[in-house]
């Protein structure tokens, strides 16, 4: 199984400019939910500093990380806490 993390950090790192990022992997805080997918892999939290972002609203800065993530969003990730500083 591959880390999702790391791709995560690469798909961001490549498409936003980031003074610091941050990816954790927190699915194992969910794995006895009865809707969380049993893969380890499923909730992450991204810690972002980012100018560009900065110089967008909450909904347009969130907005851009999903479309980054766009098919990890569908195929894998339940859920996906994004705090920008």
């Amino acid at each position: 199984m591959t880390d999702l993390k790391y791709i995560i950090l690469e798909k961001i790192k490549q498409n936003i400019v980031c003074e610091k990022l941050e990816v954790n992997n927190k699915s194992y805080l969910h794995k006895h939910h009865v809707q969380s997918p049993k893969n380890n892999n499923s909730h992450f939290e991204v810690i972002i500093n980012s100018k560009e972002l900065k110089t967008l609203n909450k909904i347009e800065a969130h907005q851009k990380i999903y479309t980054i993530l766009k098919e990890e969003m569908a195929n894998t990730i339940h859920s996906l806490e994004i705090k920008i500083n």
